[in-house]
């Protein structure tokens, strides 16, 4: 070899040493958002492993992460201790870093690439005890017979392990794993926040889906091994959320490639999610008004975006009241109460919530309650239109418009005299105060009062004296209930001795100030109430 020959030799060294540390960077901060994940991606580990109880502590640059998994090799101990250990050759560091890649082990490469100022794993499965020991400079590792249940710990200190980060991170992207996972000994918050229903998504999918109880667009949810790597928007379906899992050892998982895996799965998600709201309507007669409301437009959504058109056209969800009283009915009975009218379309007698059934004239024909956004998804779907009823103020003529008038009139003089004759409101009784029968009539008609959108009170309370149910003047408004006034007293004799009475109990108690909830309502008349 000449010397010009050797000038020229190719420093293979030096080039598996750039390799090794672009290659270290790519895998544990590329992959990362920042170090603060390190520990979610133990928990990530540990889940892939078959833990089923995890402990996680955090401290100030350092984290401690606690499983019964099946534990760590001493094959990748020692890969990891190689990675760790700057003195290594180039060639041995760049066979760790290729070892460990090959078996998914992102966790210690994160590691091992952050670097740590120390790292320990202790890891014992079938009798058998794995360390690995680091203080940033010299690397030990041990294998020694130790009985006892599968154990995993690892601690890790290092610059960029955020407590606060580290924390939001991992309780976010936990939350839908299988297995009990707790931060500084409080549990994880586990599955969809605020859902009227969640269940198993049916094979081949894996996961849960929830019908959600706000928003607009549907979610997924990506999951690897347990742990949230992804997020994807659902526009053209109606609102629901899915956690799908995608964790499969052969094939990689960043973000990009499970956004791509679940192109293949939207069609069966979004049936499964439109199935799970239909459930949900099936026990729509049970739901509190705003759930019943939300279901319906979700369903209309569906109907609109042709997702199982025929069973939504038969759930029934819809509010609809006619002589005979309020029921739920479906979208078929809806457009058979249709009439037509002088132009030749199509018209639907329609109230809102906040008017009251009782202030119209109600015949045989079905008239549909809808706020504006269930009247416009509907008569969109229906092709029709929607006008109120005829008024009981103008029905019957003049003759019931002044006897109205007269009623309405007498009423208020009433309430005049009523009030000449009791000008000061009476002090309030404490509940400890209060029999066992007064207390029950208060906490009934405060929990109905709960559900009651017209209401004008914020609250009940019971007071002195016999004068008339009146509302307090101060900030938050409280209906006053006085204790010897024979309307009081009837209620709570009557609610005394069956709750059921609770429905003429409010209208007489808040005859000014609120409207009986609907479903105290149907409860009434399902109970063969007048």
């Amino acid at each position: 070899m000449t010397a010009g020959e050797h000038d020229n030799r190719i420093d293979i060294g030096g080039l598996l040493t750039i390799d090794v540390v672009s290659e270290l960077r790519k895998l544990s901060q590329a992959q990362l958002q920042g170090p603060w994940q390190i520990p979610a991606e133990f928990v990530r580990r540990a889940l892939r492993r078959g833990a089923g109880e995890i402990d996680v502590e955090l401290g100030r640059q350092r984290a401690r992460i606690v499983d019964d998994s099946r534990g760590v090799a001493i094959e990748l101990l020692m890969w990891t201790g190689v990675l760790l250990d700057a003195r290594r050759a180039n060639a041995d560091r760049h066979q760790a870093l290729t070892a460990l890649e090959a078996q998914g082990e992102l966790a210690l490469l994160a590691a091992a690439g952050l670097p740590p100022r120390s790292l320990h794993v202790r890891s014992r499965t079938a009798g058998v005890l794995n360390s690995l020991d680091f203080d940033g400079k010299t690397v030990r590792l041990a294998t020694v017979t130790q009985a006892g249940p599968d154990h995993v710990e690892v601690i890790i200190e290092g610059v960029g392990i955020d407590r606060r980060a580290a924390h939001q991170w991992l309780s976010d992207a936990a939350r839908f794993a299988s297995a009990n996972i707790r931060i500084d000994g409080a549990p994880v918050a586990a599955g969809f926040a605020h859902a009227f229903a969640q269940t198993p998504l049916r094979p081949p999918l894996r996961g849960r889906i929830s019908v959600a109880a706000e928003g607009d667009t549907a979610h997924a949810w990506l999951l690897e091994h347990g742990i949230v790597s992804g997020h994807v928007a659902i526009p053209d379906a109606p609102c629901f959320e899915a956690a799908v899992e995608f964790g499969d050892d052969s094939r990689d998982g960043s973000a990009a490639r499970l956004r791509e895996a679940l192109q293949a799965e939207i069609v069966p998600l979004v049936d499964q999610g439109v199935a799970l709201i239909l459930r949900v309507a099936a026990q729509a007669s049970g739901l509190p008004e705003p759930a019943r409301a939300r279901i319906a437009r979700l369903l209309l959504l569906a109907a609109r975006k042709h997702l199982r058109v025929a069973e939504v056209m038969r759930a029934e969800v819809f509010r609809g009241v006619d002589v005979h009283g309020e029921r739920l009915v479906d979208v078929a009975h809806l457009e058979a109460a249709a009439t037509a009218d002088a132009s030749g379309g199509r018209t639907l007698l329609a109230l809102y919530p906040s008017q009251r059934p009782e202030a119209f004239a109600l015949g045989e024909g079905l008239v549909l309650i809808a706020d504006e956004v269930e009247r416009s998804l509907l008569t969109e779907l229906l092709h029709l239109r929607l006008r109120a009823p005829e008024s009981r103020d103008t029905h019957g003529g003049w003759g019931v418009t002044m006897h109205r008038w007269r009623e309405s009139v007498g009423l208020g003089v009433g309430r005049i005299f009523d009030r000449i004759r009791h000008p000061i409101a009476p002090a309030l009784v404490d509940d400890d105060m209060l029999g066992d029968q007064e207390r029950l009539l208060v906490d009934v008609m405060r929990g109905h009062l709960a559900q009651d959108p017209q209401r004008t009170v914020e609250s009940i309370s019971m007071c002195a004296g016999a004068g008339p149910i009146r509302r307090s003047r101060g900030r938050p408004p409280v209906l006053l209930l006085p204790r010897r006034n024979p309307t009081v007293a009837a209620c709570v004799a009557a609610l005394a001795h069956d709750r059921g009475w609770a429905y003429p109990a409010y209208l007489a108690l808040l005859d000014r100030f609120g409207q009986p909830p609907d479903a105290l309502r149907r409860d009434w008349l399902g109970r063969g109430g007048g």
